[in-house]
């Protein structure tokens, strides 16, 4: 087979053998299918097959996949259905052991169900065997229907040997001496009945003697034979046989016995009558089904739970684990895997791994390597060795294994992919050559005559300069471009020399060659500079803004202009300057400041005027997560087994450990309460999670999911239909200058372990760490006690992650699946519509106005009463790994939002924008001036530098 069959790409297969190919197939919206190739030797069989298909395209049922195309004209010709994910009966009674009891008869239910309306649509399945049952997280699904052709009709009764009014031409043979026909299903009995087992009674009783099962599992299941007619009947044999499977498994597993209880004994019985016309119909197994309670007890369901990923949620799993390095360059990685065919049409290409790795740094080479290690563990990758070297060749060079892209699906099954591909699609053959041409030039000692001149030079330029999106070029071919500009200044250069003290005829015809060329040049470079400036806006606005006036001086060419006049709502950045790739940051709530841990040293910032305010030494154990307190003040630190507060304006490092830590790997997170009472602390995947008061020192809300409100006051606690709303009893007024409230007797230093962390003597006072020493006694206020709580069955199946309050304490915005809606607290919805899309972590401004919400790689903004839901700020930030979340807070005016996103960058996204600019070049000069000689030399290193303000 080839990457595509139709309109539809192809995946992993998944039959186990038989007469249709069955495969993994996906659209070109990524809809994940299932296709089978069916082998027709004849065009009566293709014309037996396109009636069985015809048929199945009428069944409507939810206990049927559904046929959803034949293409039988094609060669080859092919189906396509509905997919179920799911384990099949076969594989489910192989791993976990027979079904017995109740689970027997709501198989027994489902797919009587399914044949039923099977037949009433005039279709047949034709080849039910346990591998066409799927055990799918809404109950078995009969799959396959229509893919079988069936059979040539049966011989005329006058040879029908099996026809009552046909005499035999032989003695009738006994059960011991006749042969063994691996289409004919055997009557079978209980040892202890003593009745004949011809005897065709409908009650008759079921066992499994060891000869019930076939030779092969395909072979008791397979097709009729040709001595019955195809059709309904022959369905219901099958069903028999399939209970039989379900009771006592396979071969391995078969035991004497009785398995069967009575009433449905007597249907399998009934269905494994010889003669087809005693049978009942699926109809009627159906309707003596349903009398009986055993099949009214629900839905069976697979024994664990489906996991059956389609391709696009295998590769996103995979990105999502790797790290912010691996992330960047997977689009380089797949790209370069995938050309275009001679329709031009995206197909897989297999490249050498050298060709990935060709002129790259250490670095990231490393992290390439755990691209192509992660996606191949997935099995997305394929690596094929070298191949053997005859005899007198040189061996193989290290690493110069082949990679692909292992199922061609992947292309439309993963969105991102498919994004990708999108953007750069037209560029594809363009940086094929180029990477050709730059590996031709390196294995030639980088010889002049190998570099790209006239049109294939220009071409490669375009295509760096504006062509593509996601692809980073690399260092060689980088290099192999800069070399191609250098020797077209060069050749200038020298065409200006000679030309030189000629007669000025000559002269004037040798300055219009030098401009054109330099003019060239000039736009070439425009082009550059445009991209580059497209490519760095995502984390630094500002550099890209004056990089993208650099373009517009260079040449005035429609790439620069789009750059220079490209809209974006991030007016200001700032990035920690010591951020490394384990580096853990955190903003406070006003947005003014920022907390670094940066190989054990922390630092603070303050963001508006990018001044470090303090530093001091870190925790010794490791940091998880870190978290500002409400009035910016206090940093808590959590590390893997304790955590740790450091009061930021005393001058004195961190505190003594106390608490708890968070030791399970994966996102971590850590934040202070409203009122800054409590620290909670959080491992997303291993779902870890608790809260410490701070006030009282004790942990609390203890195996609850807890989302406190403002002041701490009130409390909403998930736990599905028993969730409920907390209010924290009302405290008198304290008088005046009035001790805060102590325990009796404090114990000794020595002895007190958490206690000594910090001192809030006030619930209403911003949390300050201790000023005692450790020998200096602590006091511990009463908790403040909750009041009886308040039912909230309206928060069943609501994300307590993504549920905020509103400043007033009266609303709740909660991100759902199907959106983000705010509710009053007694689950009422204050919205018609819900803000959409619907990203995570949500956070409202201080007057309860704006909401805005982060996933990991872009933060949205909406008013909270706008009508129509539209966002007033939408942009993406650079991603933070899969350890990070991006954090956003509204500043203290509430006309921006400050945004940490990947490496410690803050960018300041401007709420209330102002008119545009009549002149782009004037207002970004104006605003942010032109790039300084070191911004030059670092983005532009090509040209000398030039003042473009």
């Amino acid at each position: 087979m080839t990457d595509r069959l139709g309109s539809y790409w192809l995946g992993a297969r998944l039959d186990g053998g038989g007469h249709v190919i069955v495969r993994e197939a996906y659209d070109e919206s990524g809809i994940r299918h299932a296709l089978g190739v069916p082998c027709l030797p004849d065009a009566e069989a293709r014309a037996r097959l396109a009636t069985a298909a015809s048929a199945a395209g009428r069944v409507r049922s939810l206990s049927v996949a559904r046929l959803t195309e034949a293409c039988l004209d094609g060669s080859p010709p092919y189906l396509v259905s509905e997919y179920v994910p799911g384990p099949t009966l076969r594989q489910v009674v192989d791993r976990h052991g027979p079904y017995t009891g109740d689970a027997l008869y709501r198989l027994a239910t489902a797919v009587a169900t399914a044949l039923a309306a099977a037949h009433e649509a005039g279709a047949t399945h034709g080849s039910l065997t346990p591998d066409k049952v799927i055990l799918g997280a809404e109950g078995p699904r009969l799959v396959g229907l229509g893919w079988s052709p069936g059979h040539p009709p049966p011989p005329t009764p006058d040879t029908n040997p099996h026809k009552p009014d046909t005499p035999s031409r032989s003695p009738t043979p006994t059960p011991d001496t006749a042969p063994r026909d691996p289409t004919h299903t055997p009557p079978v009995r209980d040892p202890r009945d003593p009745r004949d087992p011809r005897d065709p009674t409908p009650h008759a009783h079921i066992a499994t003697p060891d000869h019930l099962h076939e030779p092969t599992p395909n072979a008791a299941f397979g097709q009729p034979s040709a001595v019955e007619p195809w059709g309904p009947a022959w369905d219901v044999h099958a069903w028999g046989r399939l209970l039989i499977f379900a009771a006592y498994g396979s071969d391995e597993r078969l035991g004497h016995g009785e398995r069967l209880d009575r009433p449905l004994r007597g249907l399998v019985a009934a269905a494994l009558q010889r003669d087809p016309e005693r049978r009942p119909s699926a109809r009627q197994l159906l309707l003596s089904l349903l009398d009986a309670p055993q099949s009214q007890q629900g839905r069976l369901l697979p024994p664990e739970p489906v996991s059956d990923p389609p391709l696009g949620a295998r590769a996103e799993a995979v990105y999502a684990q790797l790290s912010p390095a691996e992330q960047d360059l997977v689009p380089d990685v797949f790209l370069r895997l995938v050309g275009l065919d001679s329709d031009g049409s995206d197909t897989v290409v297999t490249t050498p791994r050298a060709d990935l790795v060709a002129g790259r740094a250490t670095d990231e080479v490393t992290s390439i390597d755990g691209v192509l290690e992660a996606y191949g563990k997935e099995g997305l990758l394929t690596h094929d060795p070298p191949p053997e070297p005859h005899d007198g060749e040189e061996p193989p060079l290290a690493g110069s294994n082949s990679l692909a892209i292992t199922y061609a699906a992947l292309l439309r099954a993963w969105p991102r992919l498919h994004e990708w591909l999108d953007g750069e699609r037209d560029g594809l053959a363009v940086h094929r050559e180029l990477a050709r041409a730059t590996r031709r030039w390196e294995a030639s000692g980088r010889r002049e005559a190998a570099l790209f001149r006239g049109e294939p030079l220009d071409r490669a330029l375009a295509w760096a300069a504006s062509g593509r999106r996601r692809v980073t070029l690399s260092a060689g071919e980088q290099t192999f471009l800069d070399a191609g500009l250098s020797r077209v200044r060069r050749r200038s250069r020298r065409r200006w020399t000679v030309m030189a003290g000629v007669l000025s005829v000559v002269v004037l015809l040798a300055l219009w060659q030098r401009g054109a060329a330099d003019g060239r040049l000039d736009q070439a470079m425009a082009k550059v500079a445009a991209s580059r400036a497209e490519a760095l806006r995502l984390a630094d606005p500002v550099t890209a803004r004056k990089l993208s006036l650099a373009a517009w001086r260079l040449a005035p060419i429609p790439e620069a202009r789009r750059a220079l006049t490209s809209a974006d709502s991030a007016v200001d950045v700032f990035a920690d300057p010591y951020a490394g790739p384990r580096s853990l940051h955190a903003i406070s709530d006003d947005g003014s400041r920022l907390a670094a841990l940066n190989e054990g040293t922390l630092r603070v910032y303050d963001i508006p005027t990018r001044r470090q305010l303090t530093q001091t030494a870190g925790p010794v154990q490791s940091v998880r997560a870190m978290a500002w307190s409400p009035d910016g003040h206090t940093l808590a630190l959590v590390g893997v087994d304790r955590s740790y507060l450091w009061d930021t304006a005393s001058g004195n490092g961190i505190g003594p450990p106390f608490g708890r830590g968070l030791g399970a790997p994966g996102e971590q997170s850590a934040w202070f309460s409203p009122g800054g009472g409590l620290l909670f602390a959080a491992a997303r995947l291993s779902g870890e999670r608790w809260a410490w008061d701070l006030r009282a020192r004790r942990a609390t809300f203890a195996g609850e999911y807890a989302v406190v409100g403002p002041g701490d006051r009130v409390a909403l606690v998930f736990a599905g239909k028993r969730s409920e709303i907390r209010h924290r009893t009302p405290q008198p007024p304290r008088p005046p200058n009035s001790p805060p409230p102590q325990t009796p007797a404090p114990r000794p230093s020595h002895a007190r372990g958490e206690d000594q962390a910090m001192r809030a003597p006030d619930p209403e006072q911003p949390l300050t760490p201790s000023p005692e020493s450790a020998s200096s006694p602590l006091r511990r206020p009463p908790p403040i006690p909750w009041q009886k709580p308040s039912p909230a069955p309206w928060l069943d199946r609501m994300p307590w992650e993504y549920t905020t309050f509103a400043p007033d304490g009266e609303r709740v915005a909660i991100a759902e699946e199907n959106g983000i809606q705010i509710y009053d607290l007694d689950g009422v919805p204050t919205r018609s519509t819900r803000l959409r899309p619907s990203p995570g972590h949500l956070r409202f401004s201080p007057d309860g106005q704006l909401l805005v919400s982060t996933d990991s790689d872009r933060v949205r903004v909406w008013r909270v009463h706008d009508g129509n839901g539209a966002p007033v700020a939408d942009r993406a930030v650079p991603t933070t790994g899969v350890d990070r979340a991006v954090q956003a807070t509204f500043t203290g005016d509430g006309r921006s939002v400050r945004v940490l996103a990947g490496r410690g960058t803050v960018l300041t996204i401007e709420l209330e924008h102002g008119p545009t600019p009549r002149d782009h070049a004037a207002y970004i000069c104006s605003h942010y001036g032109a790039l300084s000689p070191q911004e030059w030399s670092q983005h532009l290193p090509e040209l000398p530098h030039r003042n473009t303000c």
